[in-house]
C-alpha cells in the first residue's frame, strides 16, 4: 500500500538529532562529512515503519483498511478460498463480500458481480438453455419477441433486421439454435442446456472531453469534414463502463453500457413507443390552431399508444396513412412527437446528447434511469452551451467523406472510424468541440484516466491551446484542457523543469518546430507527464546539455503513421545530443530513443510498462548505455530490422520485436522477454527467439484498441510466457491471465448447482 504522507521521517530524525550533543554535531559537519547525521536518518526510517505499524494496528482489524498482510488472515475467519496474491484487489474485495456472496450464491447477480470485482472486468452471463430452440407448449409463458429482430421466443430466425446482423454470435444475439454435442470451448459448443457463458469485456472506456477535432476539406454543399481524433487518425468510438455498481439494484448490462466499439447499426438505432405523455401534450401544449384537428389528431395518435416501431420510418409511414395526417406531419408536431415517443432502452438514446431542443429527459444521467447515462458522443462549440441534438445527428459510413445532405441534419458521424461532416453554420472551426470514449487495455501513453498529479503549485499555465506563459527553466508548468496546441517553447536553461497534463486530461501538441530542451547548469532534472506530441512534418524532441535525471511518464511521441486523407503523421523521435545520466520511461508510447552525434551519451535508460516503436532504422540506438525493460514492448514495423543497440541489457517481461544487439554479453540478463533469432544477448533464460514475428500483434497501428496486444490463440508462448504465468511485453502489468484465473476460481465455487461455465473474451 502506498505509504502515508505523515512526514514521520523528517519529525522523528529532527528528534533524535536534537538529543545527541551539539558538540557531536558540530563536528559532524565540520570533519565527519554528516555521517552521524546519515546514521540518524536511517535510525529515524526505522522508527517511523516502527509508528506506522502500530498506527495500523486498529486499521488491520477492517478489511477496507487493512494492510495487504492482514487480509489473509480476516479470510481466515470466514473460511475464504483466497485468489491469488499477485491479485490484491481482487484478494481483498473477496474477503470483504464473503458472507454476500454466500447469502446469493448461484444467482445471475452473484455470477456478473464477481468478474467485476475479482478481475474488475465488466461482463454478460448468458443462460444458453434461453436460446434453444425448441416447440413451444402450453405451460410456458407467453411468446415473446426479440426487441430488434422480432425473432419469437425459441423460434425461426427473422433475418430481415439488419440489426440482427450485427449482434449475432454475441452476448445480445436474438437468433436460437438447436443443441450442440461438441465439447464446451468459448464459442464452440456453448448451446447446451447446462452452459452459463460468461462475456468478458477487458477493456476500460476512457472519456475525453473537449477535445478540438482536426478538419481536413470543405464540401462543395458547405459542410466540413472533421476527425474526432485531433492528430487526424481514424479511430473507433467506444461506448461503455456506464454500468450502475450499485448491486442492490442490479440488473443486466445493455449493449452500449459494456466497453466496445460502437458500430453503425447501434449508433443510429431509434425505437419509438407512443405513449400518454406524447398523448397529453397533443391535447394541451401542442401548436395545433383548430380544436377539431387537435380532437382528430388525438384520437389518431391515441391508437398506436403501445406500439412499438423499430425505426423512424415505420413511425412516419404510419402517421402519414392516418386520417389526421396533416397534422401530425406537420414540421413542429412531427419532430415532436418523435422526440417524445423515442424509448430510452435504444442506441441513440443512450449514446447521443439530447440538446436544447428536446424536453422529456431533463437532465443527462438521470439517477432515476439507469438505462441512461452520459452520451458516449458529443459534438458542440466551445460558444455554446447546448450540443448538436440528437434529432438532428445522423449515424453514417464515412469512408468516401460523401454523405448526402439531409434536411434538418446538422451532423453525421461514424463511429466505426471516428470521422465527421459537420454543418458549422457559421461558427469557427476552432470552436468545434467533441467528447467521446476509446478502448484501452492499460494506462499507457497519454490519456485522460487517473493518474497520480502530485506536482508543487504550477509556474506557468498553458490553456485554451496557448503556450504563451512559456516552458519554466526551474518551475512547473501544467496544462489543463485537452485542447491541441501548437508547439511549446523551446528552454535552453533548464535546472529543474516539470511540465505536465492536469488529470483526466490529454493535451495534444503538433510539433511545428524540434521542441529543445537544453540543461543550463550541471544535474538538471526534466519531467515530462501527460503529453502527446505529434507532427505534420518531421519534428523531433532534443536534449542536450547535462541532465542528471529525464522522466518521461505517461506520454504519447507519437510513433507516426497515416491520416485520415492518406497522409503522412512522421513519428517524434526522441533525440539525444547532450549527456543524460538517467533517462527514465514509464507507461509511455515512444517512438524510436536516439543519439545525434558520437559525443552524445545516455549512461542508463530505464523503461517500464511501456511501447516503443520504431518506423525506420534502430528503435533504441545507445551504443553505450545500459538498457532496463521492464514490462516493455519494443516494435519495428520492418521485420528482421535491428532493434536494439546497446552496450549491456537487462529485460524482464518483455518482448523486442526484432534483433537485439548488444556489446557486453557477460553482464546483464534476458528473462521471461523474446526477440528475434540472431540476437545476442546476455544469460537468456525462459525466454523465446523467434524467426517471425509477423502476426504476433493484433495490430501495429497506434490508435487501434488493439494496438501491441498479443494475440493469444495463435502464440499463448508469448501470452503467458512472462513470470508468473502473465503476458509479455506491456500489457504484463493488467495480469490478465491471473484476473482470469482467478475470477474462474471464484465463479466455480458460486455456481449454480449443475451448471457448467464457460467464458468468452470479447474484447
Amino acid at each position: 500500500m502506498a505509504i502515508a504522507n505523515d512526514q514521520y521521517e523528517k519529525f522523528l530524525s529532527e528528534k533524535l538529532w536534537q538529543w545527541i550533543p551539539a558538540v557531536y554535531r558540530e563536528q559532524d559537519g565540520l570533519v565527519g562529512g554528516h555521517s552521524l547525521k546519515a546514521f540518524i536518518e536511517v535510525i529515524a526510517k526505522q522508527a517511523a515503519l516502527q509508528k506506522r505499524s502500530q498506527d495500523r494496528l486498529w486499521d488491520d482489524t477492517a478489511i477496507e483498511l487493512a494492510s495487504d498482510w492482514a487480509v489473509p488472515y480476516l479470510g481466515e475467519l470466514l473460511a475464504t478460498r483466497l485468489v491469488s496474491s499477485l491479485n490484491p484487489r481482487g484478494r481483498r474485495v473477496d474477503v470483504a463480500k464473503t458472507v454476500y456472496y454466500r447469502r446469493r450464491k448461484g444467482t445471475l447477480l452473484v455470477q456478473e458481480q464477481l468478474v467485476s470485482d475479482i478481475a474488475g472486468w465488466d461482463s454478460k452471463v448468458v443462460e444458453e438453455f434461453n436460446r434453444l430452440a425448441r416447440a413451444w407448449h402450453l405451460l410456458d409463458c407467453p411468446i415473446q419477441q426479440g426487441l430488434l429482430t422480432q425473432t419469437p421466443s425459441a423460434g425461426f430466425a427473422d433475418f430481415r433486421a439488419t440489426r440482427g446482423r450485427d449482434i449475432v454470435g454475441g452476448p445480445f444475439d436474438e437468433y436460437y439454435r438447436i443443441p450442440s454435442q461438441r465439447a464446451v470451448d468459448g464459442r464452440l459448443g456453448r448451446q447446451q442446456i447446462n452452459v452459463l457463458s460468461y462475456y468478458l469485456y477487458r477493456l476500460n472506456s476512457v472519456r475525453y472531453v473537449a477535445v478540438q477535432p482536426r478538419h481536413f476539406a470543405t464540401l462543395p454543399d458547405g459542410r466540413e469534414q472533421m476527425t474526432c481524433d485531433p492528430s487526424g487518425r481514424d479511430i473507433q468510438l467506444f461506448s461503455g463502463n456506464t454500468v450502475a455498481k450499485d448491486w442492490a439494484d442490479w440488473r443486466s448490462a445493455k449493449e452500449w453500457e459494456l466497453p466496445k466499439p460502437i458500430s453503425c447499426q447501434l449508433l443510429s438505432e431509434e425505437i419509438f413507443s407512443p405513449s400518454a405523455e406524447a398523448v397529453a401534450w397533443l391535447m394541451t401544449d401542442a401548436p395545433i390552431a383548430l380544436p377539431a384537428d387537435r380532437e382528430a389528431a388525438v384520437n389518431d395518435f391515441s391508437l398506436l399508444v403501445g406500439q412499438r416501431f423499430n425505426h423512424r420510418q415505420a413511425l412516419l409511414r404510419v402517421l402519414s396513412g392516418l386520417s389526421a395526417a396533416a397534422t401530425l406531419t406537420s414540421p413542429g408536431i412531427q419532430t415532436e412527437l418523435l422526440a417524445r415517443s423515442l424509448i430510452r432502452d435504444c442506441g441513440s438514446a443512450a449514446l447521443l446528447p439530447n440538446g436544447s431542443d428536446v424536453q422529456p429527459w431533463s437532465s443527462e444521467g438521470d439517477p432515476e434511469d439507469g438505462s441512461y447515462g452520459t452520451p458516449a458522443i458529443r459534438v458542440g462549440f466551445i460558444t455554446e452551451s447546448d450540443p448538436i441534438a440528437r434529432p438532428r445527428t445522423r449515424a453514417a459510413k464515412l469512408r468516401d467523406w460523401a454523405p448526402p445532405l439531409l434536411p434538418n441534419v446538422d451532423l453525421m458521424i461514424s463511429p466505426a472510424d471516428g470521422r465527421m461532416v459537420l454543418e458549422a453554420d457559421g461558427h469557427a472551426l476552432r470552436t468545434v468541440m467533441v467528447n467521446y470514449q476509446v478502448g484501452m487495455m492499460a494506462p499507457i501513453g497519454a490519456g485522460a484516466y487517473s493518474r497520480v498529479t502530485d506536482f508543487p503549485a504550477a509556474d506557468a499555465v498553458w490553456q485554451s491551446s496557448s503556450v504563451a506563459a512559456g516552458t519554466p527553466a526551474n518551475g512547473v508548468a501544467a496544462v489543463l484542457d485537452s485542447h491541441t496546441y501548437a508547439s511549446p517553447q523551446n528552454q535552453l536553461a533548464v535546472i529543474n523543469t516539470q511540465v505536465y497534463a492536469a488529470a483526466d486530461e490529454r493535451p495534444y501538441f503538433v510539433l511545428n518546430n524540434h521542441w529543445r530542451l537544453s540543461a543550463g547548469e550541471d544535474d538538471a532534472q526534466l519531467l515530462l507527464d501527460g503529453l502527446w506530441l505529434g507532427c505534420r512534418n518531421p519534428r523531433n524532441v532534443i536534449l542536450d546539455g547535462n541532465f542528471e535525471t529525464v522522466t518521461i511518464r505517461h506520454c504519447t511521441f507519437d510513433p507516426g503513421g497515416l491520416a485520415t486523407d492518406g497522409s503522412v503523421l512522421p513519428p517524434v523521435n526522441l533525440i539525444i545530443a547532450g549527456y543524460v545520466e538517467r533517462l527514465v520511461i514509464e507507461q509511455s508510447v515512444m517512438a524510436s530513443i536516439r543519439l545525434q552525434s558520437t559525443d552524445a551519451r545516455v549512461e542508463y535508460l530505464i523503461v517500464n510498462d511501456s511501447i516503443i516503436q520504431g518506423r525506420d532504422g534502430v528503435t533504441i540506438d545507445l551504443l553505450s548505455a545500459q538498457v532496463e525493460l521492464q514490462g516493455t514492448t519494443v516494435m519495428t514495423l520492418s521485420d528482421g530490422e535491428l532493434l536494439i543497440d546497446c552496450e549491456r541489457l537487462y529485460a524482464s517481461d518483455s518482448l523486442c520485436a526484432g534483433v537485439v544487439d548488444v556489446t557486453d554479453n557477460q553482464n546483464g540478463c534476458f528473462r521471461f522477454s523474446a526477440a528475434q533469432t540472431g540476437s545476442q544477448v546476455a544469460k537468456p533464460y525462459r525466454s523465446i527467439f523467434r524467426n517471425d514475428f509477423s502476426g504476433v500483434f493484433q495490430s501495429t497501428r497506434f490508435a487501434d484498441y488493439q494496438f501491441a496486444n498479443i494475440t493469444p490463440r495463435l502464440f499463448p508462448e508469448m501470452a503467458q510466457g512472462a513470470e508468473e504465468g502473465l503476458e509479455m511485453g506491456a500489457f504484463n502489468q493488467m495480469i490478465n491471465p491471473i484476473k482470469q484465473r482467478s475470477a474462474q476460481l471464484k465463479v466455480n465455487e458460486y455456481l449454480p448447482f449443475g451448471r457448467m461455465p464457460n467464458f468468452i473474451i470479447e474484447m
